[in-house]
């Protein structure tokens, strides 16, 4: 009888601490951890330099973003330059070793991860923007508790934040893949080695793993805030110009 009674006020205590937690009070944890509201909301524009890993094979990157969702991405593969990039209205790429000389629209496939991205973190001002936010409780995340937030986009995408109970910074992001071969598993994007830069907590380390194995990893080496970005950064350049004729 007395070890009912224990388990039940442990049990108690444990649902009465969870409810203590509301997601409006670990938001304002974070901001009060990681970088203020008004800091974040203050960001022109992000610059991120890293190594991206996929497989054996490591490329160095950079990364340009700029809200509401513009976003560039440049990888060099054996001195080649790759390029994907989404202005805003348009995703394309280029890669000349298998495109030829000029940019390609992307297919919609791939263009949806360009598209569906915003250069905000998508629980900030989540009521403006139509989202919705749910604390489902805790588990552990590669050992550390974390609160499972529930966050439903106004166009009914779900996404599931793990933010650390302890440092209450995102520690783990779930979402169902909606294209392309793995299409209906879960990617997992994995956060960690937390830094400073102009007073922001950014994680130096992300891993994603579909299926429960490593897809891609990345490792930053810099990341630099409100650099001036002029929009034709991110847009489509214009075909390449037809070569001159032999002997002209």
């Amino acid at each position: 009888m007395w070890k009912k009674i224990s388990f039940l006020c442990v049990a108690v205590l444990s649902i009465a601490s969870l409810h203590g937690q509301t997601v409006d009070e670990i938001l304002a944890k974070y901001y009060e951890n990681a970088g203020s509201y008004e800091q974040w909301k203050a960001l022109t524009s992000q610059k991120m330099i890293g190594t991206m890993s996929m497989g054996p094979m490591d490329f160095k990157g950079t990364v340009y973003s700029k809200p509401p969702n513009k976003q560039k991405v440049i990888v060099d593969i054996q001195g080649t330059e790759l390029i994907q990039a989404y202005d805003g209205e348009t995703a394309w790429m280029y890669f000349p070793l298998q495109m030829g000389p000029d940019p390609q629209i992307m297919p919609a496939d791939q263009a949806e991860q360009f598209t569906s991205q915003e250069f905000e973190m998508p629980f900030m001002d989540y009521k403006e923007k139509g989202n919705t936010l749910e604390l489902e409780g805790k588990e552990e995340v590669e050992g550390a508790e974390a609160f499972k937030i529930k966050l439903t986009k106004k166009d009914g995408k779900v996404q599931y934040y793990y933010f650390d109970a302890e440092h209450y910074v995102p520690i783990m992001m779930k979402e169902a893949i909606m294209s392309g071969p793995t299409k209906g598993q879960d990617a997992e994007t994995f956060l960690s080695d937390y830094q400073e830069v102009d007073g922001l907590m950014i994680p130096f380390f992300i891993e994603v793993k579909v299926g429960g194995q490593t897809a891609q990893k990345i490792s930053i080496e810099s990341m630099v805030f409100n650099e001036e970005m002029k929009d034709e950064i991110f847009a489509m350049p214009k075909k390449a110009k037809e070569a001159p004729a032999s002997g002209n």
